[in-house]
């Protein structure tokens, strides 16, 4: 009764702050995977631009909501599933206790929870692989065993072709067995499990060989250890977002927790706790190293603390049962009360702030303002809808003159909020590096030919200028209008909108077939 609730409670909340902001950066970026499916795309297995499609009806109802219901349906089924974890590894109410750590981490319950990114598919076959494990180890049956190997082999294999990252699911495993359950490897069901998972994420492999393995350039890049030396900030700038993204009242707990692990204090079975620090050292170990020698993303390793949230539940219910609460009722109640500042807080701070957060001053108003990232996107569509509707009507632009993008971002907010309603057709011109899934997406449009017309828009606080952009690839560059967005009765940002005339040669067309 007390999960039921949990889910219900935080899925209203969920819902709520889905409905009411506009959607990020990444966010817009993936459903441009929905728009143009494919097998893997330049940067992501394909999964969440599948469950995009899937949760919008075919791309029928095309709304921040509907987009976002992965990601806050898969944190509803993970609470569920986190809570059987718990209670399979201990009790009922180590299930309970690890559902609230699990809905009270920044990770899990809000950039996971809420909007839609390849880790809010993720984590559902990531937690579906972690039960089917310890289930593994617990039964005596050795056909429910073999059962449940091949169960893993399908989840990790979902979980990859969520996101790569899906692969430590498979170092954690394997590390176990080898280490603490060697016999297995003479288990012909653990080899068909490791083909399953194979099988599954065949589309990643035979979309790389048809585009010159471009997905592996572009990973190894940004995880390949450059020759400058220890980049102190970026260790800790991942490490402060680990900590943040976790929710710093969780450390709180977690640190007794290890104290207690390595002074040998036994609060779950040894086979239990050896399985879920496999399955949470990995990532986290492997993101931090990276970030010593280059710049990361904390939520890189977002899915291993999910062992630790169990780790700890299980520590918290003996401590309890031992008549050891206050601190760990305190604690519990504070990680609540701060995710429930953070909801309230967040959603009136990114609404309602008068104005910018960022620069002030004219033309970069909003620069350095991330709450813009997620804010107003939608007025720039009846704004701009009666420009192009008055430059087609006075033949200044026909009704094919594409929107020009030079970046996925803010390249894909364009194309989500202005030329998808508006049936435009959206042509990428720029580095491969820089356009992303925008460069297949040009398959969709027809080129710019030479004498063409294009519009061009770019937001203040993220301003670049076509004609710089764009040198010499048109005639003209003329600025259309300056819309201006307001937030709460103050300029928060300006929309510059350009008429780019007559192209001098082709732009666009062009498909990549190498990293370069």
């Amino acid at each position: 009764m007390e999960i039921t609730r949990l889910i219900i409670i935080a899925t209203v909340i969920r819902c709520i702050i889905a409905y009411y902001i506009d959607l990020g950066n990444d966010e817009v970026y993936y459903f441009s995977y929905a728009v143009q499916p494919d097998l893997n795309h330049f940067d992501h297995p394909p999964l969440v631009g599948l469950f995009i499609r899937l949760f919008t009806f075919n791309l029928q109802w095309v709304h921040e909501l509907a987009m976002r219901l992965p990601g806050i349906v898969g944190a509803a089924i993970n609470t569920w599933l986190i809570a059987q974890c718990g209670q399979l590894i201990r009790s009922r109410k180590t299930g309970i206790m690890a559902a609230i750590l699990y809905n009270t981490s920044v990770y899990a319950s809000i950039i996971s929870g809420v909007f839609i990114l390849p880790d809010s598919v993720q984590l559902v076959f990531w937690l579906a692989a972690v039960y089917t494990m310890l289930k593994s180890i617990e039964t005596h049956s050795p056909q429910h065993r073999n059962q449940l190997l091949v169960l893993t082999g399908l989840w990790i294999g979902l979980a990859i072709m969520s996101k790569v990252h899906g692969v430590f699911l498979w170092f954690g495993l394997l590390g176990f067995l080898f280490f603490h359950r060697p016999g297995w490897f003479r288990n012909p069901y653990l080899y068909l499990s490791l083909f399953l998972t194979a099988v599954i994420i065949s589309p990643i492999l035979l979309w790389n060989i048809d585009n010159d393995f471009i997905t592996w350039q572009f990973h190894s890049e940004r995880v390949t250890v450059n020759q400058q030396g220890i980049n102190f900030k970026s260790f800790l700038t991942t490490t402060i977002g680990q900590i943040l993204y976790c929710n710093p009242v969780q450390i709180a707990i977690y640190v007794p927790v290890f104290a207690a692990v390595f002074k040998g204090y036994r609060f779950v079975g040894k086979p239990f706790l050896l399985l879920l620090l496999w399955c949470s050292f990995p990532i986290i170990v492997c993101t931090t190293a990276v970030s010593l020698f280059r710049d990361t993303l904390p939520h890189w390793s977002g899915p291993g603390f999910l062992g630790i949230m169990l780790i700890s539940a299980a520590y918290m219910d003996e401590q309890m049962s031992q008549g050891i609460s206050r601190f760990y009722k305190i604690t519990l109640n504070a990680s609540i009360g701060l995710m429930l500042f953070v909801f309230v807080a967040g959603l009136s701070l990114v609404n309602f702030y008068p104005g910018t957060l960022g620069k002030k001053n004219f033309p970069d108003t909003g620069k350095g303002d991330a709450t813009l990232d997620i804010y107003g996107w939608d007025e720039l569509l009846p704004a701009f809808k009666k420009i192009r509707e008055d430059d087609i009507a006075q033949q200044r632009m026909s009704a094919s003159s594409p929107m020009l993008v030079h970046h996925w971002f803010p390249g894909s907010h364009m194309y989500y909020y202005v030329a998808y309603p508006l049936h435009m057709p959206v042509v990428g011109v720029g580095s491969l590096l820089n356009l992303h899934k925008f460069q297949w997406l040009n398959t969709l449009s027809a080129p710019i030919m030479p004498g063409n017309n294009a519009y061009y828009i770019s937001p203040s606080n993220n301003f670049t200028d076509p004609a710089v952009e764009y040198q010499d690839a048109f005639e003209s560059y003329e600025k259309a209008a300056t819309i201006t967005q307001k937030r709460n009765g103050q300029i928060a940002r300006y929309w510059y909108v350009y008429r780019l005339k007559h192209a001098t040669k082709m732009l666009g067309g062009t498909f990549p077939k190498t990293g370069e």
